[in-house]
């Protein structure tokens, strides 16, 4: 054998376990990227849960204005729509003035 065969097929190995090697790092290279977008998407993704969720409980304030009229238009619908108190028992001594009125539960004994 040649010497110069000899060169070329030692040349051509060498190649091919560069190629090799530079294909096992871009491979490497993915599989870390991969999981470093996974973990920037995951992170990302609990961060905007979390805004958004402390952002539910702010409302506007017109939502807050509007809730307050509705609750006072509710409340003299309800106060309209509830029947007259009528006042408790009372109690009249035969042969008292009429000014004299006492409720029940305030008699004197």
């Amino acid at each position: 054998m040649k010497l110069r065969r000899i060169v070329q097929g030692f040349a051509v190995v060498q190649i091919a376990r560069s190629v090799l090697r530079r294909r096992r790092e871009a491979a490497r290279r993915q599989n870390r990227n991969r999981a470093l977008f996974a973990a920037a998407f995951a992170g990302g993704s609990a961060a905007a849960w979390w805004y958004f969720s402390q952002r539910r409980e702010a409302t506007p304030a017109w939502v807050q204005k509007k809730q307050r009229k509705e609750e006072r238009r509710e409340a003299a619908r309800r106060e309209r729509e509830q029947a007259p108190a009528s006042r408790g028992g009372v109690h009249i001594e035969r042969e008292a003035a009429r000014d004299l009125k006492v409720p029940l539960g305030e008699q004197l004994k």
